[in-house]
């Protein structure tokens, strides 16, 4: 996720340059790569461990990070369709492919994952974490994506581009109201118990996702309407021509209105974020930062600042307001710092191999099993 947003930052950056854009497509071959590589791990490290899918699940906090699957393969959605949609029609329609494998993962998560709390999980105030959001927001993001591949697509299939944006709204209703209602909780439960442990005080940076890709998400796909509408005579219901055109106008016009109050709400949580993690550093750990406190929580610092940064990116294209371009500008330098910061020390975690923690194994650790190994014991036993 953090990878991917950074390619997308460097690719589309306000200020454009080419050794910008050769860069983000470099670091977005890398990110497949990153992404293939750990998909593999993944699933080889579930086949291997009988029980351990049952105990990611029913975890109380781990399977939320599920949502990290459709959101990071999104952002290798999005660059498919920024950098090679232009090239070819097929590619356009490659990222369209792409894209409806990202909707049905990301519906998936999103609504098993609520499921799995209503039903198998044991939750508390002490347990709800801002991770909740992890799920919904993959929701959030594949509207988002939807609202990209669209604008791709129109202009070599119009109608096709149309049914995808419709489908975009429906995925954004299925993630940023239910994402609202989760900050709502988070926002409670932090005022009655306290900010998160340190090793997950970034968490504190998560309620920036479903505002930015929301803000994004809504803003993108109400220009790709009007584009549609106005350029291509492609509306997005079937009435006749001044209609299309009002509608493509609501649609744009609601777009940079709900953008723009999102852009605020995340505006919020940036600043707050920011503040706790200076707080921390100022009056209970000077070294925070520091190789020796490092854990893979503090990817938050990337993906969530990430997608609020496309947000001013938009705005700034919408409204042509020089003001969001410098906004826009100055966070994408942020995140870049930010993940490099994170990747690096990452990387160094990995090779001393202090990287890994997995509270879930907890749950079935005295049954702890090898697929193949309970087979070969049932035989020697028989």
């Amino acid at each position: 996720m953090g990878t991917g947003i950074v390619s997308i930052l460097l690719y589309n950056f306000p200020y454009p340059a080419t050794w910008l854009q050769r860069l983000g497509i470099v670091i977005y071959a890398f990110n497949v790569v990153l992404f293939v590589c750990i998909s593999m791990l993944t699933i080889f490290r579930y086949v291997v461990w009988k029980g351990l899918f049952t105990a990611v699940n029913t975890h109380v906090l781990t399977g939320m990070f599920w949502g990290c699957l459709p959101m990071g393969f999104a952002t290798i959605v999005n660059m498919t369709a920024f950098v090679l949609a232009p090239i070819d029609h097929s590619w356009a329609r490659l990222a369209l492919g792409l894209w409806w494998i990202d909707v049905i993962m990301s519906i998936f998560v999103n609504f098993g994952m609520i499921f799995m709390i209503f039903t198998r999980q044991s939750q508390n105030w002490e347990t709800l974490s801002a991770a909740w959001l992890l799920p919904i927001v993959a929701s959030v993001v594949a509207a988002a994506s939807g609202g990209v591949v669209g604008d791709a697509l129109a202009p070599y299939d119009p109608a096709l581009a149309r049914s995808t944006l419709i489908v975009s709204y429906i995925v954004w209703g299925t993630g940023v109201p239910l994402a609202g209602f989760i900050i709502t909780l988070w926002i409670a439960r932090t005022a009655i118990i306290g900010i998160p442990k340190p090793a997950a005080l970034c968490s504190m940076f998560l309620p920036l996702g479903p505002c930015g890709q929301g803000s994004f998400g809504i803003l993108i796909i109400g220009k790709t309407v009007r584009t549609l509408a106005y350029d291509l005579s492609t509306p997005l219901a079937n009435d006749d021509s001044q209609s299309a055109l009002r509608t493509a106008d609501v649609a744009w016009g609601f777009g940079i209105l709900v953008g723009l109050i999102l852009w605020g709400l995340g505006l919020c949580w940036y600043i707050l974020g920011h503040a706790v993690i200076f707080d921390h550093l100022y009056r209970k750990d000077g070294l925070f930062l520091s190789r020796a406190k490092f854990s893979v929580g503090m990817w938050a610092l990337t993906f969530p600042l990430g997608v609020f940064t496309t947000a001013s990116y938009q705005l700034a294209i919408d409204l042509h307001s020089e003001a969001f371009r410098v906004i826009g500008a100055f966070q994408a330098v942020q995140v870049t710092v930010y993940w490099l910061y994170v990747f690096a020390l990452t990387t160094y975690k990995f090779c001393d191999r202090s990287l890994f923690v997995a509270p879930e194994v907890e749950q079935y650790l005295e049954h702890e099993t090898k697929r193949w190994e309970s087979r070969v014991v049932t035989a020697i036993t028989v």
